[in-house]
């Protein structure tokens, strides 16, 4: 269901890109900027609640919380792949500019962090009712989950919780540096700069929130899913990965800003995600743990060494493990890329020489090598492991 509602989510993103493009294309005069940007925003919400209604009925779900969660994953996917191709250069290009090129530097941040806190909310929640729209009671009230497809849903939330904490910590060690070489700091240790340079951290941890939400559903369900003993070692691993989110976030954030807990958001993220690593302990010790118990030991001799080391991979289908590689490639990287490089790429057009591409070439060149180069390292280590297990698994069967 999750393969399916991202794949939907990625086509509704390119959709919009092309159309942002030619809306821009045909208002590119002054007074059309801002009727290409309301035309815009309508188109986005339209396409994005289409985005989640398609995902629902694509993937049969009929549990409407479900639905809704499905719908919510297409267009927020749609809003992210919408800004890394177009809005994130379009929030660079906005400002005044007979404005001082010190005063631009917290524009362009607020501007780009801006842009695509309205395009991930509203894609998300246009496509979350989209998908609530879908869950037809003319449908069985029990969901048909096909065993077969790779568990995304779990795969991508534990890769994208890690790398928001670590997005969270790279914009709380560069953006308020940034503010103190710029002015806006008073130059004062210890001294919180403008709210500008917090706006970074602050998106990123937004996505630690949703990401962390996600790991934190998501143990529970899979422990209920899972049909035998590798697949709850998976499960107890997500389970501990939602338990060490929020140490882990607090001490970066001591470590590289410590400034940054009296500021009355970020210190709201920290007690959420403290509370959601707690419910992640309740779940291991008593859904993940007792499960696990349930299932038979690991079998003596070869198998006992293959279920250690391997899992259950051997028999997994070579192109279902490929969905799932580009699935956590794009969620290793677009934390890090919103919050962080696009910001970057925006001030460097402004502060620096123009380079051989435009603006709007440079973000959608340079979110998609990274997310391309995340996924293919992906799909090339676990082919590798793939083959790996299957290769131990023939060599500890009798020949026949």
């Amino acid at each position: 269901m999750t393969t399916k509602a991202g794949v939907t989510g990625l086509a509704a993103g390119l959709i919009a890109t092309i159309l942002s493009y030619l809306l821009f294309s045909i208002f590119h005069e002054p007074g059309g900027i801002v009727i290409a940007f309301l035309l815009m925003e309508a188109f986005q919400l339209i396409l994005a609640g289409a985005a989640g209604f398609a995902a629902v009925r694509w993937s049969k779900a009929a549990n409407p919380g479900r639905c809704a969660a499905l719908g919510g994953l297409a267009g927020a996917i749609d809003g992210s792949i919408l800004f890394c191709l177009w809005g994130a250069a379009a929030a660079s290009s906005t400002y005044l500019s007979n404005q001082s090129m010190a005063d631009l530097v917290p524009v362009v941040v607020n501007q780009t962090m801006d842009m695509f806190q309205n395009i991930f909310i509203t894609c998300g929640l246009a496509g979350a009712f989209g998908g609530w729209l879908a869950s037809s009671r003319r449908w069985s009230t029990r969901d048909d989950f096909d065993m077969a497809d790779p568990q995304m849903a779990m795969n991508a939330s534990i890769t994208a919780l890690p790398a928001s904490i670590v997005a969270a910590g790279v914009a709380a060690a560069v953006f308020p540096r940034l503010g103190i070489l710029t002015g806006y700091a008073g130059g004062l240790p210890g001294l919180l700069p403008t709210a500008a340079y917090d706006r970074p951290l602050e998106v990123a941890l937004l996505l630690v929130l949703v990401s962390h939400l996600a790991v934190t559903l998501v143990v529970p369900h899979e422990s209920r899913m899972s049909q035998h003993l590798c697949g709850m070692d998976e499960v107890k691993m997500a389970a501990f990965v939602g338990i060490g989110a929020a140490p882990l976030l607090a001490g970066l954030l001591l470590a590289v800003y410590p400034a940054s807990l009296s500021h009355f958001p970020v210190l709201i993220v920290v007690i959420l995600s403290a509370g959601m690593s707690l419910v992640s302990v309740y779940s291991l010790f008593h859904l993940v743990l007792p499960k696990r118990a349930s299932f038979p030991p690991h079998p003596e001799g070869n198998s006992k060494a293959e279920a250690i080391l391997f899992g259950s991979i051997a028999s997994s289908v070579a192109s279902r493990l490929i969905q799932l590689c580009i699935g956590c490639g794009l969620m290793m990287v677009l934390p890090l890329y919103v919050a962080v490089i696009s910001v970057l790429i925006n001030l460097n057009y402004l502060y620096g020489e123009v380079p051989p591409v435009g603006l709007s070439a440079a973000q959608a060149l340079i979110s998609t090598g990274l997310m391309a180069a995340s996924s293919g390292v992906l799909i090339l280590i676990y082919m590798v492991y793939l083959n790996l297990g299957r290769w131990f698994s023939r060599r500890g069967k009798p020949a026949v």
